[in-house]
């Protein structure tokens, strides 16, 4: 089997020897991995892999998505957890030991593709979203990050950025219309909203009990008044696994299209800053397949 793996030789969680000791671990298993470094104009992939794997964050996850195109169609993916976070690969329970995830990865390419997780691929404008877009002062946050600081004490650079934040709290209100997942029309008001189709957001945290990477929806998550004291008990409450909409901290909606009034910014995608994105978010009619 020829395997494509996908790194980021940028960022700071990767590590060559880690890269080496994957394509040994591969490599015992008869797997061809080929490892294929990203560029800042995206990901490069080879063209004839039977597999892409993965190795790094969202974020380069979205990256290859976007540079496969069409070909998600019939090449599965995999991935082998290196970034920040890792929503997607924690989800899908990918393991990090490299021993064990290129163990894992065979065994689940000779049951074949019945036995694989299929994600449904939703996009904002012509970007892939592979687990999450917020708007507010959590893309403010994600775009105010030090990649220094980032490369040297990881995730909580995020915390050290939304600290700072506090001291001009950003308010800016949002229309939001779109189409639930029955396909019943609705309209609302917001200063912050997140979409989320995986389970997880910003780590081990679910702020949707109907989140998954399975589902063909999103999951709209709207603050209407978004304050300081509105964000921190909106965090209180997803570190200790409450129901962040029946205590009125936001609402949810499940949706299968959704329309922001403007193209606004800043706005994160996957975990990264994403400047003049475009403001629809729909359907690709593609869908993901996870050798997992």
């Amino acid at each position: 089997m020829k395997m494509d793996l996908v790194y980021n030789p940028t960022a700071g969680s990767f590590r060559p020897r880690r890269l080496d000791q994957l394509v040994e671990a591969f490599r015992a298993f008869g797997i061809d991995a080929r490892p294929m470094a990203t560029s800042p104009e995206g990901a490069r992939l080879s063209g004839d892999a039977d597999l892409v794997c993965v190795h790094g964050g969202d974020g380069t996850l979205r990256d290859t998505v976007q540079a496969m195109g069409g070909a998600v169609a019939t090449v599965p993916l995999a991935i082998a957890p290196a970034g920040t976070i890792n929503l997607v690969a924690r989800e899908l329970g990918y393991h990090r030991d490299p021993a064990r995830l290129a163990a894992q990865i065979a065994a689940a390419w000779e049951l074949g593709s019945k036995s694989w997780v299929y994600s449904p691929l939703h996009r904002l404008g012509e970007m892939p979203i592979v687990s999450c877009v917020s708007i507010g002062p959590d893309s403010h946050a994600v775009a105010a990050v030090s990649g220094t600081l980032k490369r040297r004490i990881g995730r909580y650079a995020y915390v050290v950025a939304m600290m700072r934040l506090m001291r001009r709290w950003p308010r800016d209100p949002l229309s939001i219309r779109g189409e639930l997942a029955d396909g019943t029309p609705f309209s609302c008001e917001a200063e912050a909203a997140i979409v989320s189709h995986g389970a997880l957001y910003g780590g081990p945290f679910k702020l949707s009990a109907r989140a998954s990477l399975l589902s063909d929806s999103v999951e709209l998550i709207t603050i209407n008044r978004s304050t300081r004291r509105s964000a921190l008990a909106l965090t209180g409450a997803a570190m200790l696994h409450l129901s962040v909409d029946r205590l009125g901290l936001a609402e949810i909606r499940t949706c299968r299209r959704i329309e922001f009034d403007r193209c606004v910014s800043p706005v994160q995608v996957d975990g990264d800053h994403m400047p003049g994105c475009a403001y629809a978010i729909g359907p690709s009619n593609l869908a993901l397949a996870y050798c997992v």
